[in-house]
This record gives structure tokens, sequence and C-alpha cells, in this order.
């Protein structure tokens, strides 16, 4: 198995060579968001703002404030190194940009505590993931710390090329209940050969 600075490096290679993402991606994300069962019983969400090669959720996002349920997103606190959660009610005017150019709560808004239950899910970016839950990330541990304590539905959304067959994991590393691309849902909590 390789390592995770080489699944990163490998990540980063495929990811560039599949170029800008297709809009009708993003709308087959979109359908599979508002068909998972665990969301349309939710009254909160964490949620994120896409970057780079993540799918673009605004239109999800969208749809989920427009039914009048609760919005979270993640907001970087440079003085602690860490993401903390604030409350979004309109994604054109709650936002600016944040750290590593990343859109974010405006720093005017407060934050918000949460519990192992609240928010009832989280949708959760990576640059790869395996059907097992294992995740992938940038490698600065932000998510995991976040993450942590949570018992709520962790649901990781990326496009089909980022799921890979195994990914190596750590103690700390938290693994998602769930995966999310444009063509299908992964239980990873089943076992293996009911996944999918």
């Amino acid at each position: 198995m390789k390592s995770k600075k080489e699944l990163r490096l490998q990540m980063k290679l495929t990811i560039a060579a599949q170029g800008t993402k297709k809009p009708r991606v993003d709308e087959a994300i979109l359908q599979n968001l508002i068909n998972l069962s665990l969301l349309s019983e939710a009254r909160s969400l964490a949620a994120f703002l896409a970057i780079e090669h993540e799918p673009d959720l605004k239109n999800f996002l969208q749809h989920w404030l427009r039914q009048d349920k609760q919005l979270l997103l993640p907001r970087f606190n440079s003085r602690v190194k860490a993401y903390e959660l604030v409350p979004v009610n309109n994604l054109q005017q709650d936002l600016e940009e944040g750290h590593y150019g990343i859109w974010e709560p405006a720093a005017a808004l407060d934050k918000i505590e949460f519990t192992e239950l609240f928010p009832q899910a989280w949708l959760i970016p990576g640059l790869a993931f395996s059907p097992d839950g294992a995740r992938l990330g940038r490698g600065a541990g932000y998510y995991d710390r976040l993450l942590a304590k949570v018992k709520a539905p962790i649901v990781g959304v990326c496009l089909e090329y980022q799921i890979l067959p195994e990914i190596p994991s750590c103690r700390h590393d938290v693994k998602m209940h769930y995966l999310l691309t444009e063509t299908r849902i992964v239980n990873c909590t089943r076992p293996q050969e009911q996944r999918w």
C-alpha cells in the first residue's frame, strides 16, 4: 500500500489531468444529495465550500437554506489553527475569502459550539476516499480534529475517480459513514460485499 504522502502526490497529478469539472457532474451530485435520506431527515448540516477539484455544492446549499434548515460552514481560526463552525443564512452575503483563499463565513459572524450529534449530518471534502470510509486530506489534519468527537453521519463528497481501493489510516483519522459521488452512494458502515 502506498503512503499518504505518495497518494497525495498521485491524486494531485490525477486531479490536474482531469481538468475542470463539467456542470453535469455537479448536477448529478446535487441530485444524489437531495435523494440521500439521512439529509432529507436532518434539520442541521455542516458542509463545505468547494476549492479546485472539489464538487461544487452551492446549488445544494441554496436548496438546503430554502427549506429553512440550519447550515453551518467551517471558518479557519488562525489563532488556534483549527476550523470552527459558523451558521450561515445567505451564501451571497455571509461569506468572504479566508485562509488559503477559501470562501468561508465572514469574520463578523459568531461561531457556534457543536456536539456529538449536532449538527445532524456532515458533508466533508477530500483528495481521495476508500470504500471503507478512509479519507485522504491535504495533510494538515484540520478536518480530523474538527470531526474527532462527532457521532452524527459523515458523508465524504467526491468525484468517482477520487475513490481508491484503499487508503492507509491512523488511529486519529476519522472515517466517513458514506461516500457520495456523481454516480453512486457508498455505505461505508456495511460489510464490504454490501457497500455498493
